[in-house]
């Protein structure tokens, strides 16, 4: 199962807002109790952040304000496309790729998300794409859920 993980979600922002709400507003929707590094010691992170340009770093900050990086930005397009290396509790020579793209609808905007690259983790490949599968659905559902609660504030 080391083929590329793929999901589309739509929400009801422009693109624009869509990519602004995924980069700059990562700390409010991000599910920091499920997926961060700060979970393995039962803590939610005092902060999810990204580095908006190109070579800038996705950064969670702990509860102790230890900095973890997760990521690194390698294709920054503000509204219509961000792409990064991913190894959140790894070194970065074990980074996968993450790719999203944002495309206008006639409701609001297409994220199209393919995280790939998995063969770089060697025997345990298999075993990370499968859980990035669910992690991906429950990340993405989050997004969605606070897109939507935008629209209704």
């Amino acid at each position: 199962m080391n083929d590329p993980i793929h999901k589309i979600v739509d929400v009801p922002l422009t693109p624009e807002d869509a990519f602004a709400l995924f980069t700059d507003g990562i700390d409010s929707w991000w599910p920091g109790a499920a997926y961060s590094e700060s979970f393995s010691d039962g803590r939610t992170p005092r902060n999810i952040r990204i580095e908006t340009h190109k070579g800038g770093k996705i950064i969670e900050t702990t509860k102790s304000g230890a900095e973890c990086i997760w990521g690194e930005i390698i294709a920054y397009n503000p509204g219509r496309f961000l792409s990064f290396t991913w190894h959140p509790g790894q070194p970065a020579a074990k980074a996968t790729v993450v790719a999203i793209s944002f495309k206008a609808t006639q409701t609001g905007t297409q994220c199209d998300l393919t995280h790939g690259g998995f063969d770089i983790l060697g025997p345990i490949a298999d075993a990370v794409s499968t859980c990035y599968l669910t992690a991906w659905h429950s990340v993405l559902g989050c997004f969605c859920s606070f897109a939507n609660a935008c629209i209704d504030a």
